[in-house]
């Protein structure tokens, strides 16, 4: 069970689950995340079952200054172009460790950590990353598209995610799916919000024409700067 409480300032996602205490995990900004914080940033309690709300605002409000803290550490490693041979997460650095156990990806205190066996090939590590970018494409992909669905007037019936070389997304307005590249889970959040609304647009109107110029600009005004800054790669 998850539920979203407000305390204070504070947007907190509290997941009930088998566990002995409470604990807090701050996550970095990603698109169209409904408990993301102003500053940046999603905040998540996991709980014990049962557990009085009371006692799960005071643990926040516990945790205020190191939330702070790192909110501030998240505004101020801002999104950067990808150089060769590193990988990123929603525009940030995404930093490799060798050690023994199942390979893994966690995100802890504003960083992005993908946890290798020594000895693991590029291809290994390239398989891990393909199946993580897709996963976390989908669920932010997901909650962008149900946001600007209601707000458009359209309905998705299908999105399909893949690995693609050429476009960051494309359109079947007949069939009303669109499908997207998972590579986007590595730019900034706001170019997930930029495809998206660009293929749900094509859903009423198919051609790049002045009327769909015309309801990028009236939904996302700044969609023009976000496109060129992706061309250039500082997205």
């Amino acid at each position: 069970m998850t539920e979203l409480l407000l305390v204070g300032d504070f947007r907190v996602e509290v997941e009930y689950k088998r566990v002995k205490t409470l604990r807090l995990t701050l996550y970095p900004p990603a698109p169209g995340d409904p408990a993301a914080l102003p500053g940046g940033g999603r905040i998540r309690v996991s709980a014990p079952p049962h557990t009085p709300r009371q006692l799960i605002q005071n643990f926040v409000v516990s945790k205020a200054a190191w939330i702070e803290k790192h909110r501030a550490r998240f505004r101020g490693n801002p999104s950067r172009p990808p150089d060769s041979g590193t990988c990123y997460v929603w525009g940030r650095r995404l930093e490799l460790t060798e050690r023994q156990g199942r390979p893994r990806i966690v995100v802890a205190d504003g960083r992005v950590l993908m946890f290798v066996r020594p000895g693991d090939d590029d291809g290994r590590r390239e398989k891990i990353l393909d199946k993580w970018y897709r996963g976390i494409c989908k669920e932010a992909a997901d909650r962008v598209t149900r946001f600007w669905e209601s707000r458009v007037g359209v309905t998705v019936q299908r999105i399909y995610y893949r690995k693609m070389k050429t476009h960051w997304g494309s359109c079947n307005y007949v069939k009303k799916t669109i499908r997207l590249n998972t590579e986007l889970a590595k730019k900034a959040p706001e170019c997930l919000e930029y495809v998206v609304l660009h293929e749900l647009i094509h859903l009423l109107e198919p051609s790049h024409n002045q009327n769909f110029y015309r309801l990028m600009d009236r939904y996302l005004p700044s969609w023009k700067t976000i496109r060129r800054k992706m061309n250039r790669g500082e997205l």
